[in-house]
């Protein structure tokens, strides 16, 4: 009786999930890519995580999987520190949660090695970063093309090495100075994380001048420096910050600033087959929930960051 309910129970939500997933393919187009996108991973998240062992791998992932190790180059800064008292850079932890993830999908242990931090674009988003060795691995987790030290030949890539699903969203928001607010970016300095998805746009869309930092951490420190004339982050960032008493002085820039959707993540070499097992495996990670859970960790990751900066701590390059 009980294993009659339950395939019951589990042939109700088949038919639920395909229903949705016939409505979501057949929403027009006028409801936008990203209200698709969204639509379609409600879906997968209801219909739960797949056999990941049944899934095919490409040589990359079969590779690591007989190694018994997963390589993965993510971002990395040291966080504040006294004067004089080392910081060495440590990884970020936003992309370490999804390299996590994706280490846990395969079944082995993960290594984190720490990609090179941003040189100071000054003269607009040149998309060069310096140093620009990169660390043997078998992905890459850099944010934008911005963010990985491969410049603007990321979006030269094959399809076959990059992952088509981002892994960063949220919607953005600028803040500046409420004695100096602008109404528009256009010409105006803007402080941002190595790695943004917003910086393509507001150097092209909106004609801004980004400056590109080792992280939120640093761009804050900057922002609050005086060394750019807007911060632009992540909404659940700055809605943390703009709670403080000690930023009281700042206020949101009324500017709508589009996140870039470009590759995200790169595979250390083409492998048509592991590009779309980890596409799945990000796929999953934003509709199951653990995303989420990264992204308001990382909200409270880069508060808590800041405010110690009040306490005499500063950001070590």
């Amino acid at each position: 009786m009980a294993s009659s309910s339950l395939r019951l129970r589990a042939s109700i939500a088949g038919l639920v999930v395909a229903g949705v997933t016939a409505g979501v393919l057949t929403l027009s187009s006028a409801a936008g890519d990203d209200a698709l996108n969204r639509a379609r991973l409600w879906v997968e998240g209801v219909a739960g995580a797949p056999d990941w062992k049944a899934l095919p791998r490409g040589p990359l992932l079969q590779q690591a999987s007989q190694r018994g190790e997963l390589v993965v180059a993510v971002r990395a800064y040291p966080r504040p520190a006294p004067p004089g008292v080392p910081a060495p850079a440590e990884p970020d932890d936003y992309d370490a949660a999804l390299a996590r993830y994706v280490a846990g999908t395969l079944g082995v242990p993960l290594r984190i090695v720490n990609l090179p931090a941003p040189g100071q674009q000054t003269g607009g988003l040149s998309g060069k970063l310096a140093p620009p060795a990169l660390p043997v691995a078998d992905l890459i987790i850099g944010g934008t093309r911005y963010g990985i030290p491969l410049g603007n030949a990321v979006a030269s890539l094959p399809s076959d090495q990059v992952v088509s699903t981002a892994y960063i969203t949220g919607r953005a928001e600028l803040i500046a100075l409420r004695a100096a607010l602008p109404d528009k970016a256009a010409g105006h300095s803007v402080c941002l994380q190595q790695g943004s998805p917003y910086a393509a746009s507001l150097a092209g869309e909106q004609g801004a001048k980004p400056l590109v930092y080792a992280s939120s951490v640093h761009a804050a420190y900057a922002f609050m420096s005086g060394d750019c004339d807007i911060l632009a982050e992540d909404n659940e960032v700055l809605k943390r910050l703009l709670a403080r008493e000690d930023w009281r002085f700042y206020k949101p820039v009324p500017v709508d600033v589009r996140a870039e959707q470009g590759a995200q993540i790169v595979l250390s070499r083409p492998d048509g087959e592991s590009a779309r097992y980890l596409d799945k495996v990000v796929r999953q990670w934003l509709a199951s929930g653990a995303q989420q859970e990264a992204r308001q960790a990382r909200a409270g990751e880069v508060s808590f960051e800041v405010a110690t900066l009040k306490d005499g701590l500063i950001c070590h390059s």
